[in-house]
Order: structure tokens, then sequence, then C-alpha cells
């Protein structure tokens, strides 16, 4: 019984390091095709980060968050890390997390409302935050995150809901499928 226990915390360790290191890539990617300016971006680095929450849990996709905003910064051409912008991902990834509490059933209504909560909040209320304080976007700029967040969430939302539904890619990451 306690390998099968050591086996499984393996599993989910090295399915959320995976998750991290995907969510860095596609923001990297997204920063070099994507971008408008500083502020403005369509990226779907958020969608690992909410899986991750949603598969195995708040402190994991919270930590799934922050790893992956630090290699991010790391890897781009400003290494800085700014902190507000990481408690955003890592609040994206705790925000997930929480969804199958509030709805212990229904793939689909736990989806939506992590993918909801984590772009209100985590995406356009805290990161935007952190453009405003640290990069001087003007406050307006917030309504423009809002509508390129709307367009994303849609988007991860049908991305997640398919790959929440494959119950064997559930069953190899090692994560929960309530």
């Amino acid at each position: 019984m306690q390998k099968k226990k050591g086996l499984q915390v393996t599993k989910i360790l090295t399915s959320a390091a995976l998750l991290a290191a995907l969510s860095a890539v596609i923001g990297i990617v997204c920063k070099n095709l994507f971008t408008f300016n500083i502020y403005y971006r369509l990226t779907f680095e958020n969608a690992p980060i909410i899986l991750a929450g949603l598969l195995y849990g708040p402190a994991v996709g919270a930590m799934v968050g922050i790893c992956a905003d630090a290699v991010s910064c790391l890897m781009s051409s400003n290494p800085a890390l700014n902190p507000i912008i990481s408690l955003g991902a890592a609040t994206v990834g705790l925000l997930s997390g929480l969804a199958p509490k509030i709805f212990p059933n229904g793939v689909r209504r736990q989806t939506a409302t992590a993918v909801i909560l984590a772009h209100l909040i985590g995406q356009v209320a805290i990161k935007s935050v952190g453009k405003i304080l640290y990069f001087d976007m003007p406050w307006q700029g917030i309504f423009l995150g809002l509508a390129f967040s709307a367009i994303v969430g849609v988007m991860e939302y049908l991305l997640i809901c398919w790959m929440r539904s494959n119950k064997s890619l559930v069953k190899f990451m090692g994560g929960s499928q309530k």
C-alpha cells in the first residue's frame, strides 16, 4: 500500500512539473507571436495551471502557477520576477483547485468555474495590478485584458473539458476526475 501511494505522489509531482513547463513554453511562444505591446497579448499559459488545479487541488495548482511564472521569467528577455504577477499565477492555480470543492460533481461546471475565477481574479485583477505598478500600464488596459481573457477563457474551457472527459488521460496523469 505504501509503495502504491509513493508511486501516486511521484506521478502527481511529475505531471505537475510537466504542466508548469508546458505553461512556461506556451507563455514564451505566445509572447513572441501574439504580443500587441508590453501589456497585451493573447496567451494560453493559464490552461496548464488551471488543469493542474482541477486535477490535483489548490496547493499543487498554486505551485504550478508559481513555477511556471518563474521559469517563464527566467527564459524571457526580462528575467526579473514581478511578485504581483507571480501572485496572479499562483491565484489562477489556487482558485482552479477550489472549483471541484464548490461543485463536487460535474466536470463542465467545475471547469467553467475554474476558468472564470482564474481569469477574472488571477489574470485580469491581480496581474493587471502588477502591470500597472511595474510596467506603467494605463488602468483602462484592464478592460482590454478582460476582453482578451474572455476570448482565451472560452478556448481554454473547451480544451480543458475535452481533456478532462478523456478518462485514460486523467488516469495517466494521476488526477481526480470528480
